[in-house]
């Protein structure tokens, strides 16, 4: 089963467009819900557990890798990746699902001023 690179553009195009864009929609959502003198923090520790985050994924797809498969040939790479990316897609399933229990962005409230005589 080869699959050749102009079958694969079309795929990684889509994935890096969502990343793309849900990457600064995630960081505007986490520095828009603290204050002005929090931003730092909070910038750092998304960062921190958005790092924390890709190591910990790049290591599970790894053991699912090295459970199934392996890199002694071109059938045991196959057969690891498969499950990996099957690992992958379930775990971007349930980060899709644990974002509908996020809570709802609130409205500022804005209070008029009143006009100088």
């Amino acid at each position: 089963m080869a699959t050749g690179l102009p079958k694969l553009v079309t795929p990684l195009l889509l994935a890096g467009a969502g990343v793309s864009m849900a990457m600064p929609a995630a960081q505007n959502a986490v520095l828009s819900a603290v204050s002005p003198a929090e931003i730092g923090k909070a910038s750092g520790t998304f960062n921190m557990f958005r790092y924390l985050g890709g190591v910990f994924g790049i290591a599970i797809l790894v053991a699912v890798f090295a459970q199934a498969g392996g890199l002694y040939s071109p059938q045991a790479f196959s057969a690891g990746f498969a499950p990996a990316l099957g690992v992958s897609a379930a775990l971007s399933l349930l980060a899709a699902i644990a974002g509908l229990w996020q809570p709802a962005r609130r409205e500022a409230v804005l209070t008029p001023v009143a006009a100088k005589p």
